[in-house]
C-alpha cells in the first residue's frame, strides 16, 4: 500500500516528515489491530505488513481516509483575517442581501439533510473502551475523517453547508426556478458518489457508521435575529420540514427525495420508487454526469447567483481567497462565538484551538404551534435567542449552535469553553436550565412545550468538520447524552446522574426518572429531573437523621469533644454558644453535623436542623422562614391557614395582634393587614417589620424549641443574616455551623471568634484533612478488614 506525494514543488523531500507525523498520529503502533509498519522509500509512504500481523484488505481503505482527511487539515492556504471568519460560516451569508434583517428573506434552493447513523453509539462505546479523555479524541478522530470525505465531495458539487448537528449536516444550493433542476440532479450526483464510498463506514471499535440523507427543494426563508451581542441565523420553510421527513424516511446507504422534489426535478434522469402514504420517493438508480458535466453545472449555478467562479485557487472554496473587507468582516464576527473570537484574536493557528476538557452541556428544545407564520417564528426566536443569552451569559455560559430542523428548534449552550470557566460550573448550568425553561415556558407565544438536557463531563472542544468549511463545538457522548434526555423527558429539565451528583445540590432538588429508551445509548444510567429549590422541599430537608453506612466519623474527635462541651455548658449552666465547623467543599462538614445531630438527639435535646442551598441566597429571608418553619414542627404539606395559626399560638404575648401582618412576606401567612400598618411611612414600616422579625426569632432560638443545626450556612441571604447575627450574640441559644472559607459569613464568624468580647460565645474550627492513619482506618473500615498490606497504605 502505497501514497505518492500531492504537496507541490515538493519533490518528496519533506513529504516524509509530513506523512510519517500524519501516519503516527492516526495510527499509534500500540493501537492499531492491524500493525503494519511505515517506511518511506522512493518517494512514497509504504505500509508494511508486520511479521505475524494480520492483515485485512477491508481495513485499509479505513486508514487510508484517515490519513487523506489528516492531510487536509494539514493543508496551509494562508487565508486572510476575512477568509479565517468565512471558513466558519456558509457562504449565504456573505451575500449583501442576507445582512442584518429584521424580517424573513425568501429564496428558492434545493435543501440536503445527511445523518451519520450510529454515532452516539460510537461514542459510548469509545469511551468505554479507552476512557473519558482517549475514548472522546478517538471518537472526533474517526468522525472527522468520515465527515471530512464527505464534505469534500459536497463542496467539490458545489454544496453550501449551512449548518452541523453533531453528526449530521444541512446543505444548501441556492438556485432560481429555472436552474432548481439543475441543482437537484447536482444534489442527486453528489449524494450518489457520497453513498457509493461512504455509506458504511467501519470504525476501529468494530461498529459501523451508515449514511441515511433526504433532499427537498422549494421556497425556504432566512431569519437572522439577535441574541445578546451575537447573531444568530435560521432558514426554515416547508421544504425544510420536508427534508427532515425525508431524511428520518430513508435508511442506511438510500437517498429519499420529498415529493415537492420529486416534481421539480429532471425525472427522466433518475429511477425511483414511491414510499407509499409517505409523501416521498426512494431513488433507486439515476444517470450518471461525466466530472466535465458536473463540474460546468456548478459554474452555472455560480454564474447564475452572480457569483466569480476563480479557477486555479487549489480551493473547493474560492471565497476563503476573498481580499479583506472591514464592513464584511465586522458583520460576520457577529455570527461568530466568544471562544472563536478569543482565538481568532489572538492568531492562534487553528489547528491548535482543540482540546479535551470538562465542560456542561445544556440542549434546549422548543416546539412552537404547527400554525406560526414566518414573521411570527421570526420573532419567537428572537425573543427566545435573547433570553437564553441573558439568563446564561452572567454564568460564563454561551450558545453554540441553534437549530432549526431534526428535533424542532434547538439551541445548544456550552458551560466551561477556555476562559470562561467557573467554580460550581454544573451548579449554574442547572440554575440557568431552571431560568430557562420558566421564562420560555410563560413569555413565549405560541410555544407548546420546553424541554432541556443538561449533562457534565470531558468533551472534545475544538474545530470539526473539513478545512474549507468547519465549526468550533463540543463533542463527546456527554454531549450526545443531553440531547438524548432532552427528547425522552420532554416538558421538564433532565440531567444525569453524573451532574445530579458533582453538583454539590441537595438531594430534594432531585427527582429520578423512570427509564426510557435512549436512542443509540447502549447503557443509559439514571436520570434525574431538576426541580430546584422550593420552601415545601425545603421544609422538610434537614441534616441526615442516621449515621452513615459507613461507619462512625474518623479523626474528629477534637471537633465531637468541643461540641459535647458546649452541650453540656448549654444544658446546666444555659450558657449559649455558636459553634462553626469551616471546611472545603469534601472535608466532610455535612457528615459531621449528621452525627453532631444524632448526639444532640441522644443527649436528650430537640434538633432542628436545615441544610441551605444557593438559592437561598436569592430569596429574601427564606433563612429565617425555615428556621422558624423547622422550630415549629412545619411540614411542605402545611397550608397557609395552618401556619397563622402556629405563628399565633407561639407568639401570643410575644408581639402585638396589629403586628402579625408584617410577617406575611417572610412566613408565606395572609394576616389581615391593619390600619396602623397602613399608615405607616416607609421608614417607620421597616423599623416595625426588623423588630416585630427579631421578637419571633428571639422567641424561637430563645431554648424553649432545642438546639439548631444549619448545614451550609455562608448561604444564609443577607437580610436574615442582618437579624440572625445580632441575636446569635445575645439570646440563649446553642447553634452549629458548617461554612465554606472565603464567604461573607465565614468571615464575620472567624472575625466574631477572635474578638474579645465575643470569642467566649463563639467558636470557629477549620476542619483539615484526615491524618495518613485515619485513612487506613477509614479504608479498612469500608473493606470490612483488620488491617491492609503497607504498600496499600502508602
Amino acid at each position: 500500500m502505497t501514497f505518492q506525494s500531492d504537496i507541490p514543488g515538493d519533490g518528496g523531500h519533506h513529504c516524509p516528515l509530513i506523512v510519517m507525523s500524519l501516519w503516527q498520529r492516526v495510527s499509534r503502533p500500540s493501537e492499531r489491530p492491524w500493525a503494519h509498519c511505515a517506511a518511506w522509500s522512493g518517494g512514497r509512504l509504504v505500509l508494511v505488513p508486520r511479521s505475524g500481523a494480520r492483515s485485512s484488505c477491508s481495513e485499509v481503505p479505513r486508514y487510508h481516509r484517515a490519513l487523506t482527511m489528516a492531510s487536509a487539515w494539514e493543508r496551509k492556504y494562508y487565508y486572510s483575517d476575512l477568509g479565517k471568519k468565512v471558513v466558519l460560516l456558509p457562504s449565504l451569508l456573505l451575500r449583501e442581501e442576507f445582512k442584518d434583517i429584521g424580517y424573513p428573506m425568501i429564496f428558492e434552493g434545493v435543501l440536503l439533510l445527511a445523518d451519520v447513523s450510529g454515532f452516539t453509539a460510537l461514542a459510548e462505546k469509545c469511551i468505554q473502551q479507552s476512557g473519558p479523555e482517549r475514548g472522546a479524541e478517538e471518537m472526533v478522530q474517526t468522525l472527522n475523517a468520515y465527515m471530512g470525505d464527505i464534505l469534500e465531495q459536497v463542496l467539490a458539487f458545489g454544496g453550501d453547508i449551512l449548518k452541523f448537528a453533531g453528526d449530521a449536516m444541512l446543505v444548501l444550493w441556492r438556485a432560481a426556478g429555472p436552474q432548481l433542476p439543475t441543482a437537484i440532479n447536482l444534489a442527486l450526483q453528489c449524494c450518489r458518489k457520497v453513498q457509493k464510498k461512504y455509506g458504511t463506514y467501519d470504525t476501529h471499535s468494530g461498529l459501523k457508521l451508515h449514511l441515511k440523507i433526504g433532499i427537498s427543494a422549494g421556497m425556504l426563508s432566512f431569519m437572522s435575529v439577535r441574541g445578546g451581542d451575537r447573531q444568530f441565523f435560521f432558514v426554515c420553510s416547508g421544504a425544510l420540514d420536508e427534508v427532515v421527513k425525508a431524511q428520518k424516511l430513508s435508511a442506511a446507504h438510500e437517498v429519499v427525495l420529498s415529493q415537492t422534489c420529486w416534481e421539480l426535478c429532471d425525472q427522466q434522469r433518475i429511477r425511483a420508487k414511491p414510499l407509499a402514504g409517505k409523501g416521498a420517493v426512494k431513488v433507486v438508480g439515476m444517470r450518471r454526469l461525466a466530472r466535465r458535466e458536473w463540474k460546468d453545472a456548478v459554474v452555472q449555478l455560480s454564474s447564475a447567483r452572480g457569483e466569480r467562479h476563480l479557477k486555479g485557487t487549489g480551493l473547493r472554496r474560492p471565497t476563503l481567497r476573498m481580499c479583506d473587507d472591514s464592513e464584511l468582516a465586522a458583520r460576520l464576527e457577529k455570527y461568530l462565538s466568544t471562544a472563536v473570537l478569543r482565538k481568532l484574536r489572538e492568531d492562534v493557528p487553528l489547528e491548535l484551538c482543540s482540546e479535551l476538557r470538562p465542560v456542561t452541556s445544556l440542549f434546549v428544545q422548543l416546539k412552537f404551534a404547527d400554525r406560526i407564520n414566518a414573521i411570527e417564528l421570526s420573532s419567537s426566536l428572537g425573543d427566545c435567542s435573547n433570553t437564553i443569552s441573558g439568563i446564561i451569559s452572567p454564568h460564563k455560559g454561551e450558545i453554540n449552535k441553534t437549530l432549526l430542523f431534526d428535533k424542532g428548534c434547538t439551541f445548544l449552550c456550552v458551560f466551561g469553553f477556555p476562559g470562561e470557566k467557573l467554580a460550581h460550573e454544573i451548579t449554574h448550568a442547572l440554575e440557568c436550565a431552571m431560568q430557562i425553561f420558566h421564562m420560555t415556558s410563560m413569555g413565549l407565544r405560541k410555544l407548546q412545550l420546553v424541554s432541556v438536557g443538561v449533562s457534565s463531563g470531558a468533551a472534545f472542544c475544538g474545530f470539526t468538520g473539513h478545512p474549507e468549511r468547519f465549526e468550533h463545538t463540543a463533542l463527546g457522548f456527554k454531549v450526545n447524552l443531553a440531547a438524548r434526555m432532552m427528547v425522552a423527558y420532554p416538558g421538564m429539565v433532565s440531567c444525569d446522574a453524573e451532574t445530579c451528583a458533582a453538583s454539590r445540590l441537595p438531594s430534594y432538588c432531585f427527582r429520578a426518572l423512570p427509564k426510557r429508551n435512549l436512542k443509540g445509548v447502549i447503557s443509559p444510567t439514571t436520570v434525574y429531573q431538576y426541580v430546584g429549590t422550593t420552601e415545601k422541599q425545603q421544609r422538610d430537608v434537614g441534616v441526615a437523621e442516621e449515621r452513615s453506612p459507613y461507619g462512625p466519623l474518623l479523626g474528629r474527635e477534637a471537633e465531637i469533644d468541643r461540641f459535647e462541651f458546649c452541650l453540656e455548658a448549654y444544658k446546666h449552666l444555659e450558657e449559649p454558644h455558636v459553634l462553626a465547623f469551616v471546611g472545603i467543599p469534601g472535608s466532610g462538614k455535612s457528615h459531621l453535623l449528621a452525627e453532631l445531630a444524632i448526639l444532640g438527639r441522644a443527649a436528650g435535646h430537640r434538633v432542628n436542623a436545615v441544610e441551605l442551598a444557593e438559592e437561598n441566597l436569592k430569596q429574601p429571608f427564606s433563612a429565617i422562614r425555615l428556621l422558624v418553619a423547622r422550630a415549629l414542627g412545619l411540614q411542605a404539606g402545611e397550608t397557609c391557614s395552618d401556619r397563622q395559626r402556629a405563628l399565633q399560638t407561639v407568639l401570643q404575648g410575644t408581639i402585638e395582634e396589629s403586628s402579625y401582618c408584617l410577617l406575611n412576606d417572610v412566613f408565606l401567612v395572609e394576616f389581615p393587614i391593619t390600619d396602623e400598618v397602613c399608615r405607616m411611612r416607609h421608614t417607620e414600616w421597616n423599623s416595625a417589620f426588623h423588630l416585630t422579625c427579631t421578637q419571633v426569632l428571639q422567641k424561637v432560638l430563645g431554648g424553649e424549641f432545642g438546639i439548631f443545626f444549619v448545614d451550609n450556612a455562608h448561604f444564609v441571604d443577607s437580610e436574615s443574616w442582618s437579624i440572625m447575627w445580632p441575636l446569635l450574640q445575645s439570646v440563649t441559644v446553642l447553634m452549629v455551623m458548617s461554612l465554606a472559607p472565603g464567604r461573607d459569613r465565614a468571615e464575620d464568624i472567624f472575625k466574631a471568634a477572635t474578638d474579645s468580647t465575643t470569642s467566649e460565645r463563639i467558636t470557629c474550627l477549620r476542619l483539615e484533612g484526615l491524618k495518613a492513619s485515619d485513612v487506613v482506618r477509614k479504608a479498612c473500615q469500608e473493606l470490612g478488614v483488620r488491617s491492609i498490606p503497607r504498600e496499600l497504605a502508602r
